[in-house]
């Protein structure tokens, strides 16, 4: 802090007095000597004055120069107590780091640990799954295997049973056919046979109507005899029948039978003479539930084969 100086002041000349005389002389060196002590006290006291400004100013740097040392000291404390804390703060954030990069570092062992963990066990996952495939692949190479030797044991199963069944089909087939041919000669026979009945008939009846012209009373009452005509006749009317008028329609031959009235072997020549003719076609039954007892007693039996079912084809 400076200290302003007062500016001194001028002293006013003092005017020129007339010459005095001496009882006036003394009077004069004494007010001198007063006005020189007073100027004397006066600069005394202005140096004095000048000296206490100056202290006071020196006074007043010195205590500015304190305060500034003061607030420097203060503001370099701070700023140490600030530089402290900011190491104290760098250290810790530093420690912190240090901190959370050894757990990370930590972490990605462990993860590492772990991945490779898991890699160990899904490589030997696959290692297995791998194995089992190939067990599960030989294995089903050889059940292929065994199913195609198995295929081929059943296809030459098959053909031998096929063989088997067509040398049996053929078998029955010449059987069939000799039977056949057995009941064309029978139908023949019966035929030839119901022809010469039906003659023996016709010259009866000729030789009725003969003796009724010539007024004869014949005494032979017997019936006309059946012919294979007759019969075949019956047994369509009867199918017509039962198919209401239709043909081509299957009709049991147990449903038939009793409509017609002639003995079983009679109906059985009748009928194969018909198919032999192709006036009707005679059939077997394939599911077994149909044939009832009844249905097995009224059959038609052509090679060892029944017959059951009867179609007339016109």
């Amino acid at each position: 802090m400076s200290v302003v100086q007062k500016p001194r002041q001028r002293t006013k000349p003092k005017a020129k007095s007339p010459k005095p005389k001496d009882n006036d002389l003394a009077k004069l060196a004494k007010a001198a000597a007063k006005a020189k002590a007073a100027e004397e006290k006066k600069r005394a006291k202005e140096k004095s004055d000048k000296a206490k400004a100056a202290a006071t100013a020196k006074a007043a740097n010195e205590k500015a120069a304190k305060a500034r040392a003061a607030v420097e000291k203060k503001a370099k404390a701070a700023a140490d107590r600030a530089a402290r804390a900011k190491a104290a703060q760098q250290k810790k954030a530093k420690a912190e780091a240090d901190k959370a990069a050894r757990a990370k570092a930590a972490q990605q062992k462990k993860a590492k640990a772990e991945a490779d963990k898991a890699a160990k066990a899904k490589a030997a996952q696959q290692k297995k799954a791998k194995a089992e495939a190939d067990k599960a692949a030989k294995a089903e190479a050889a059940q292929r295997k065994k199913a195609e030797a198995e295929a081929d044991r059943a296809a030459r199963a098959e053909a031998a049973q096929r063989k088997k069944a067509k040398a049996e089909a053929d078998k029955a087939d010449k059987a069939e056919a000799a039977q056949q041919k057995k009941a064309r000669a029978e139908a023949d026979k019966a035929a030839k046979k119901a022809k010469a009945e039906a003659d023996k008939a016709e010259a009866a009846r000729q030789k009725k109507a003969k003796a009724t012209t010539l007024g004869e009373n014949p005494t032979d009452t017997s019936l006309e005899p059946l012919t294979l005509d007759s019969i075949e006749e019956q047994i369509r009317e009867a199918y017509l029948r039962e198919t209401r008028g239709a043909v081509k329609e299957r009709v049991l031959l147990s449903d038939l039978r009793p409509k017609v009235g002639v003995q079983s072997d009679d109906f059985d020549q009748a009928l194969l003479a018909m198919q032999q003719q192709g006036k009707v076609v005679l059939m077997g039954l394939d599911n077994p539930v149909e044939r009832t007892p009844e249905v097995e007693a009224a059959a038609v039996h052509i090679a060892g084969h029944p017959r059951y079912l009867v179609y007339f084809q016109g």
